[in-house]
């Protein structure tokens, strides 16, 4: 195996171990509010670095382009989505 190899390998398990403790969190949280705050982590740092990992395997092709403006698109998005879902419980509490 590899340095390259190693390199992905190791981006891969660093991303998905991030997911599934935000999954985790998002299991064990009883409130919505709770909630929000792992689901806004899941695409935060998890999904750069499975771009990273593609953007290592692929280089500046256009698999390795396209995970890292997903990855971006999930960055930018998220807030927008958490605020919704925020402003959506809070009314539905009233």
């Amino acid at each position: 195996m590899s340095a390259h190899d190693l390199v992905i390998d190791g981006l891969v398990v660093v991303g998905v171990a991030g997911e599934l403790l935000c999954c985790l969190g998002l299991v064990v949280m009883r409130d919505v509010f709770d909630r929000i705050h792992f689901a806004m982590a899941a695409t935060t740092l998890p999904p750069f670095l499975i771009a990273a990992a593609v953007l290592v395997e692929e280089d500046w092709t256009q698999p390795g382009i396209n995970a890292l403006l997903i990855a971006a698109v999930l960055f930018l998005v998220n807030p927008m989505v958490a605020n919704a879902t925020a402003r959506a419980a809070r009314e539905r509490r009233r």
